[in-house]
């Protein structure tokens, strides 16, 4: 579930120097290794937010409200938690000479989610209903992110970096422990049905209701990041 942020900052920051001497390593666009280390070690920096800048914390990251509108199952998860994001590393980062986009993989160990749900649909080939407390810990996970950067020209005539919009594509690598409590109104036989069959197919469950969440997750900390970017001009981390 966000990083891609961190990663143009970083991204903008290997251009030509470091967004901030205590953030960020200078780095050359060009220097893949340099910028990887950079991001990296920023990553757990700028994640635990910097509230004097109005930086919100991304791990734990909060969410009031997720949505899923899936073709077969809707969901609804409240004051979410999820933790997880500042133990990902950053791989294969690739950014375009004129920082327009860039490309990252987030090799991420483990997240944990908990809050409360509402849901109804079909689980694949079962149906499932019902609201209440829930938690999710997954595995390792692997995410793809491909994201649009912008420059513009601030109020004070300098030149920022800002994320547009991103892409992902998201994989579990590893088992999911799926927990929602009170499905089916308690109903245990057919709770216990639910969960195990979504705790022996991870892969496929996690396929079909992931994207909603790892999205919400990504537009929370993009919007962090971008609070950032506005506070540090382009110039001041570029090395030519």
């Amino acid at each position: 579930m966000f990083r891609e942020w961190i990663f143009s900052l970083i991204v903008a920051s290997c251009t030509k120097g470091a967004l901030s001497n205590s953030l960020l390593a200078p780095c050359k666009i060009e220097d893949e290794d340099c910028v990887r280390n950079s991001v990296n070690a920023a990553i757990p920096k700028i994640l635990q937010g910097i509230p004097e800048l109005g930086v919100e914390t991304s791990d734990p990251l909060f969410l009031e409200k997720i949505e899923g509108n899936l073709s077969i199952l809707k969901y609804k998860f409240y004051n979410t938690t999820i933790i997880g994001y500042k133990d990902c590393a950053v791989t294969n980062l690739k950014t375009s000479p004129d920082l327009s986009s860039v490309h990252y993989v987030l090799n991420c160990p483990k997240f944990k989610l908990s809050g409360q749900y509402d849901i109804s649909g079909r689980l694949i080939i079962l149906p499932v209903e019902g609201n209440g407390d829930y938690e999710l810990v997954t595995g390792k996970y692997k995410i793809d992110v491909d994201s649009d950067l912008k420059i513009h020209t601030g109020s004070d005539g300098k030149t920022y970096l800002s994320i547009k919009n991103f892409k992902l594509k998201c994989k579990a690598l590893t088992p999911i422990l799926f927990d929602f409590k009170n499905l089916f109104n308690g109903q245990k036989d057919l709770s216990d049905a639910v969960h195990k069959f979504a705790n022996e197919n991870w892969p496929e469950v996690a396929e079909l209701v992931q994207d909603p969440t790892f999205y919400a997750c990504m537009n929370k900390i993009t919007r962090n990041v971008n609070k950032y970017l506005k506070t540090v001009p382009l110039d001041d981390f570029k090395l030519n």
